[in-house]
């Protein structure tokens, strides 16, 4: 009985339940305290927030499971050897360092729109010396222009990469960071891009535009995020996605869970 006892003493102050607890502005204080450390874990090296302990992927990231493991899954039938994956909306980075081992010679580029988390990111591809760069835009259907943008928090959020781009306003004083605004089709890639994943928090139909040129010149497989939470306020539906598939002569292969879709070329 003793031993049981501990033991769920044990689980219970590692779980970090007691956090909740404390009043809320003080456990969100302690949440987005910025500091990271260095974590050891069967998928590789990762810097990660060390006090954010309500966020899922940096959870799942410590605890060796591949957050997101059905994309993966999914884009190691795909990935092919000496290309490139376009990873966009890379968070800690965990899924482009993956999918940069898939094969040989794999470049990844790797995209991430909060600062914060750029910074984590381009940490972890250094770190864990993979085949992958790191950038700090948002992608869309535009380029040559920088949009103020809410700065990443745990506040309203499980995870920061749920954290929509948010337009920022005087509500938000100095709560914002002013980040480019570039296209797909602004890159050069000096390899066949063999796969391609979106899940930028609502962007991802602007992403898809704004990588056309791209998309009929490698034909690659795309897994693209459809969320319907954000549809009211980015003005469009999902029969906008199935007229821009229909535009690039692709089709909806499969709904691979409740937001992630994977299309192919007909």
């Amino acid at each position: 009985m003793l031993n049981f006892i501990r033991n769920v003493i044990k689980k219970f102050l590692a779980s970090k339940r007691y956090l909740y607890f404390l009043p809320k502005f003080l456990r969100l204080k302690i949440f987005n305290i910025r500091r990271l450390k260095l974590y050891n874990t069967k998928t590789g090296k990762y810097y990660l927030p060390q006090y954010a302990y309500k966020d899922m992927i940096r959870d799942s990231i410590i605890n060796d499971i591949i957050f997101d493991d059905h994309i993966y899954r999914i884009a190691k039938e795909y990935i092919k050897p000496n290309s490139t994956v376009l990873d966009l909306g890379s968070n800690f980075g965990q899924l482009g360092i993956l999918f940069s081992k898939t094969e040989q010679n794999v470049d990844v580029y790797c995209y991430e729109a909060s600062k914060y988390i750029f910074d984590i990111l381009k940490k972890n591809i250094e770190i864990n010396q993979v085949s992958a760069k790191a950038f700090n835009y948002i992608i869309s259907d535009q380029s040559g222009i920088k949009m103020k943008i809410k700065t990443a928090s745990l506040k309203d959020y499980n995870t920061y990469g749920s954290n929509k781009i948010e337009i920022a306003n005087d509500d938000f004083d100095n709560n914002f960071e002013e980040v480019e605004v570039k296209k797909i089709d602004d890159f050069t890639f000096d390899k066949k891009i063999s796969f391609m994943k979106i899940d930028i928090q609502g962007y991802d139909l602007m992403a898809l535009k704004g990588s056309i040129k791209t998309i009929f010149k490698h034909k690659m497989p795309i897994i693209f995020e459809y969320t319907p939470e954000f549809s009211e306020e980015l003005k469009y539906t999902f029969a906008d996605f199935e007229n821009f598939i229909d535009e690039i002569n692709y089709y909806v292969v499969k709904k691979i869970d409740y937001y992630n879709y994977l299309i192919l070329p007909k």
